[in-house]
């Protein structure tokens, strides 16, 4: 499957009710809306950051045919690797595949930018939502809860052959929502 940075219709799975609907990279523009997005899926957490999440990385959504967000994924750099969110879906549209498919899109996207790794916040009593990203290959960094009672998971996305260039003429990642969406092959 090749990505792009305009919307790409989804066709079947996953959630085939929504064959209409598109994938769409975010940009700062689209914070009010992701921060509502996210107030939706954890009405627990602040989204306050959401344009400081943008700035300094990114977000993909999926959207329905109305525009009405039905999940999303952010991400921001952080040391070599990007710190990513936990998937945000609306309740009524959990189950649907969604997140593990944003998940691998954000995973592609990170290995074509050269991200060696990925790290991942979860509260450390929700047992359902460690379960969920240790099913898809996040692994417990050493260490207790930090004071908010989060563990930290990693997930390399590259292999042994993925370098980071040192000679300062790799593009910079994360500023430009258009600069970090997948090139058309």
């Amino acid at each position: 499957m090749t990505d792009t940075p305009a919307t790409i219709p989804v066709v079947g799975r996953p959630g085939e009710a929504y064959a209409a609907a598109h994938l769409r990279w975010a940009g700062v523009a689209d914070a009010a809306s992701l921060a509502e997005l996210w107030r939706a899926a954890y009405p627990e957490e602040d989204a306050s950051d959401m344009a400081a999440w943008l700035e300094h990385g990114g977000a993909l959504t999926l959207q329905d045919r109305s525009g009405r967000l039905l999940a999303a994924l952010r991400w921001r750099e952080e040391a070599d690797g990007w710190r990513v969110d936990r998937v945000a879906s609306r309740p009524e549209e959990r189950g649907q595949g969604f997140g593990r498919w944003l998940a691998t899109k954000v995973e592609a996207l990170a290995i074509r930018q050269n991200v060696p790794y990925l790290l991942l916040d979860l509260p450390a009593d929700d047992a359902a939502q460690l379960a969920y990203y240790r099913r898809m290959g996040y692994r417990d960094e050493p260490g207790e809860p930090d004071a908010r009672g989060r563990l930290t998971l990693r997930k390399p996305v590259g292999g042994v052959w993925q370098r980071k260039s040192t000679g300062g003429t790799e593009p910079a990642r994360g500023h430009d929502p258009a600069a970090n969406a997948p090139r058309t092959s």
